[in-house]
């Protein structure tokens, strides 16, 4: 136009736009960079077109001319066509028979692509190829994922892919040749080349749990590398010591994935016998208990999260934004794997190593004792296995849950719902509620030692203590370590709900009641809340910093001068280990209340200071929630025992009438006996005995003469050549009604009787001795005076006989009173003080019963019925026997009496005398027996 050549301008003008809006070949698109790159390369290769002469000259396109020929009919002329239809007959193409050639390549099912198969594309009579709409579920989905979606990199004879020639790209190569050249005797082997990106994803898949790969294989549950895959810019080996590395945490992730899968049920491959590991459920098997579901339910929690992050990766991987790397992503999962590798071994020690045929208490108490020392275990080591501890308690709080149901339910209904038998404490069904022998025989505690064929079964005896810490060296922790400090509330707290909803009384509606509302937290809720404001600590106001550093300055200082004094105890000077021992111990809440306390001892056999933080959570979530349900509960039991069902007046019963406290009342039972005695009658009649007791308690409590009755039992022939043993024939018995029985048992009645009978025995010989009179001997006297001849033939005076009848007489009398006055008194009345003020202080019904052995033990003892003090009973008796016989000559009058054996009675009383004084002063004087003095 400048040179004003409007034809060529024209041509030009026109040419160049029918060029920019023609396309090029590999380039989409008109008017590009490239289209205005090769105009500009025109225009530098014409120089000066300006000064060039230009005619235009019409192009002519070179057109094939079309064939008209029919072909078809002339070269299907002569044969013979049907024509169909036939639908049986499938429509052959190329496609079909190419792939039957063609080597068939591994499933890939769940490698995450290839999942779907819809079929091929097929050619349609025009030999016209059309697009194929293919739909999920179809059976060649995979075909055409194969040929549209990625390089099948799995298949034998894969085709290379394009990569760069730089040197860093081809190390495995130059590797290759470099082994080549050195080693004569190097075969190069076939290799499956792969991206690092193909890598990366197979890892990915493997970790989700995926169980086919090309990269990675299995076999009977174990991870492999593939030998023969490479990346070209690693050597082989490099490649696989990653890979390696990898397919350890695959194995981890698979080992826990197959164990999520059984015990939710949704295990679909049978695995082959001897690879199912102990806690396999197979079909037709009782279902894993709620312990394994709770650990599982944590477990598959913790893999959700784990695998958004993998998603979140492979993402990263398929939008290719930016470069990701194998050592990269790797780096990013680190703190995954690391704490795979925490869980697999919990997973390991806790469910895996136990043997098939443990039963379910072992195995849950096993699995919550692991976890329990791996916190422990893990939190000794401070802030470099923080992550871990955190990891770790969240699945110890999820897997704990149903223990702390199971309690729950208890100690609030009273009901012990274990189905599955996996809780240490285990109900007895054979016992009702209302049996005498509820509160012994009910429960039955399993203590196991943390080996686990070393299984004791225990009967807790209403101890609640669990019995299993039999002092071997090397047994551990008993199992379900972290209820020890509490089983013995728990124990009380249950078994005392259980009885107070089977008896009918106030409290125990008002407990069911407030038990059955709905807005009544359960013990976990309480626990998870506890834990929450415990590890939430509140934000800091701006004005509190300069006075907390301040504080946390002296209490750095304070905290250092204890440390250094614990050091020095172990002969260590170093000031700067004290620092910074109290930095740490500082961080530990609650630690400088229990450092710097009294009862605290540092001992090197004990966990280390820092172990202690988790076993503090328990004590100040968990503990106190049970403690409060504990004095609840047996509160309720012990009012409800002392008021609806007079506890304490049975008890005042069993001393009225047994201890024979309700002197009067018992005073006319047994003096109508001793009467019988004297006067040689037969006494030993049942219903006799009974009218006499009914007659004797009827008069002052009418309501205990149902209760009351006596039983007679033969006695050993051996013992009848004592009169003082007659007695032992009498058996007192009273009817206690449930539950008070619980408390005064049949074995509690059969003390008592032992005392009973003795006591009995003491009053006879004391009856004896007091229904004797002087008036007796002087009708004697006086016959004697009127005939001097018969005194002669004494050989001592009768007077002098009187005499020495009067002393020993009175000497016996001191003896039994004395006996009398000590066993009244200073054993039964005393101790009987003692044992009302301790009943009224016990807490729990497990207390007031040892309360009551106690006192019966005690009384037992000190009225010398045990085997060990037999002796001295022995000598005690040998002088109420000889008070029955001296008793016996006084009334049969003076012609009945020997010198000899006065003088034999003398002499026993003075021997058996000297005898308990001797032993009575040395056990008084060693100090043993201070009642006795």
């Amino acid at each position: 136009m400048v040179h004003s050549d409007l034809s060529k301008a024209g041509s030009w003008r026109r040419l160049t736009e029918e060029f920019l809006s023609s396309p090029l070949p590999n380039t989409h698109g008109t008017k590009t960079d490239t289209h205005y790159s090769v105009l500009s390369l025109l225009l530098f290769l014409s120089d000066s077109p300006s000064n060039t002469n230009f005619t235009e000259r019409p192009r002519v396109k070179d057109t094939e001319p079309e064939d008209k020929f029919d072909w078809s009919k002339y070269l299907m002329e002569g044969e013979e066509i049907e024509t169909g239809p036939f639908p049986d007959t499938p429509e052959w193409s190329e496609d079909e028979s190419e792939e039957e050639d063609s080597q068939q390549p591994i499933s890939r099912e769940d490698s995450g692509i290839q999942l779907d198969r819809t079929p091929q594309e097929d050619q349609d009579t025009n030999s016209k190829t059309v697009p194929v709409a293919w739909t999920v579920g179809e059976p060649d989905a995979r075909a055409w994922l194969e040929q549209h979606v990625v390089t099948p990199y799995w298949v034998g004879h894969a085709p290379r892919f394009p990569h760069s020639l730089h040197l860093h790209s081809n190390l495995l190569n130059v590797w290759d040749q470099h082994l080549y050249n050195t080693d004569p005797l190097y075969l190069p082997e076939e290799k499956a080349f792969v991206t690092e990106t193909q890598v990366i994803r197979e890892t990915l898949w493997l970790l989700s749990g995926v169980k086919k790969h090309f990269i990675f294989q299995h076999h009977d549950s174990k991870v492999s590398v593939r030998s023969n895959v490479v990346v070209t810019h690693l050597t082989s080996n490099c490649l696989r010591s990653v890979l390696e590395h990898i397919a350890v945490y695959g194995q981890a992730v698979f080992r826990l994935q197959r164990f999520i899968d059984e015990v939710t049920g949704h295990s679909s491959e049978p695995f082959p016998p001897g690879v199912g590991s102990s806690h396999s459920y197979r079909k037709g098997s009782e279902p894993p208990f709620r312990t394994y579901q709770a650990f599982v339910w944590a477990l598959n929690k913790y893999f959700t999260s784990f695998k958004q992050e993998l998603t979140t990766i492979e993402r990263e991987v398929i939008s290719n934004d930016e470069t990701v790397t194998l050592s990269a992503v790797l780096e990013r999962l680190s703190p995954h794997l690391a704490q795979i590798k925490v869980l697999h071994k919990v997973f390991c020690t806790g469910v895996a190593e136990v043997p098939p045929a443990t039963p379910n208490v072992v195995r849950a108490s096993h699995l919550l004792n692991t976890l329990y020392k791996a916190i422990i275990e893990y939190d000794s080591v401070g802030d470099a296995s923080e992550q871990a501890v955190a990891l770790l308690f969240s699945l110890w709080t999820e897997t704990v849950r149903p223990y702390l149901e199971i309690v729950d339910e208890w100690i609030v209904h009273g009901h012990l719902f274990d189905p599955a038998k996996e809780f240490i404490i285990q109900r007895n069904k054979d016992v009702p509620v209302n049996h005498k022998d509820f509160w012994y025989a009910t429960y039955t505690l399993y203590s196991v030692s943390e080996m686990v064929d070393n299984e004791e079964k225990l009967n807790d005896a209403a101890s609640g203590s669990s019995g299993g810490d039999q002092g071997s060296s090397n047994r551990q922790l008993t199992m379900v370590s972290f209820l020890k400090p509490v089983l013995k509330q728990i124990i009380m707290a249950g078994k005392s709900m259980q009885l107070l909803k089977n008896l009918d009384c106030r409290e125990a509606e008002d407990s069911g009641r407030s038990s059955r509302d709905a807005e009544r937290k359960s013990l976990y809720t309480l626990f998870l809340e506890s834990v929450q404001s415990r590890l939430s600590s509140p934000e800091e106001s701006p004005t509190d910093k300069v006075t907390e550093e301040q504080a946390t300055t002296r209490s750095l200082i304070k905290m250092q001068s204890i440390v250094a004094q614990h050091l020095e105890m172990e002969d260590v000077h170093d000031p700067l280990l004290a620092i910074n021992f109290a930095r740490l111990y500082l961080e530990q809440r609650d630690f400088h209340e229990r450092f710097s306390g009294g009862d605290f001892m540092v001992d090197r056999s004990s966990q280390s200071v820092t172990c202690q933080t988790f076993e503090l959570t328990l004590r100040c979530c968990l503990y106190p929630h049970i403690e409060r349900r504990y004095i609840e509960c047996c509160g309720n039991l012990m009012r409800t025992l002392k008021k609806d069902y007079r506890l304490l007046e049975y008890l005042q019963a069993m001393r009225k009438y047994f201890l024979l406290e309700a002197g009067d009342t018992m005073y006319d039972f047994y003096t109508a006996i001793f009467d019988k005695v004297q006067e040689k009658e037969s006494w030993q009649q049942p219903s006799f005995l009974n009218v006499l007791l009914q007659e004797a308690v009827g008069q002052r409590y009418p309501e205990d003469s149902g209760r009351l009755s006596v039983f007679l039992e033969p006695l050993d022939p051996s013992r009848k050549k004592h009169p003082v043993n007659n007695l032992e024939v009498l058996t007192l018995s009273y009817k206690v009604p449930w539950p008070v029985d619980i408390v005064i048992s049949s074995e509690c009645q059969k003390i008592y009787n032992q005392v009973f009978l003795l006591l009995l025995q003491i009053k006879w010989a004391k009856y004896s001795l007091d229904t004797l009179r002087f008036g007796d001997f002087a009708e004697v006297t006086r016959k004697l005076e009127g005939s001097p001849a018969e005194e002669v033939k004494l050989k001592q005076p009768i007077n002098q006989q009187i005499h020495r009848m009067c002393l020993l007489r009175v000497k016996l009398m001191h003896f039994v009173n004395s006996l009398h006055n000590y066993i009244m008194t200073r054993i039964l009345h005393s101790t009987g003080l003692e044992f009302q003020n301790q009943v009224q202080e016990a807490k729990d019904l497990d207390q007031l019963i040892k309360i009551h052995y106690r006192y019966l033990a005690t009384i037992h003892d000190r009225c010398l019925l045990r085997e060990k003090v037999s002796f001295v009973k022995e000598a005690i008796m040998k002088v109420l026997n000889l008070v029955l016989i001296f008793s016996d000559r006084w009334r049969a009058g003076f012609g009945a009496w020997k010198i000899e054996s006065i003088d034999k009675m003398e002499l026993d009383f003075k021997n058996c005398h000297m005898f308990l004084v001797t032993i009575l002063n040395k056990a008084v004087r060693r100090g043993s027996f201070p009642h006795r003095e």
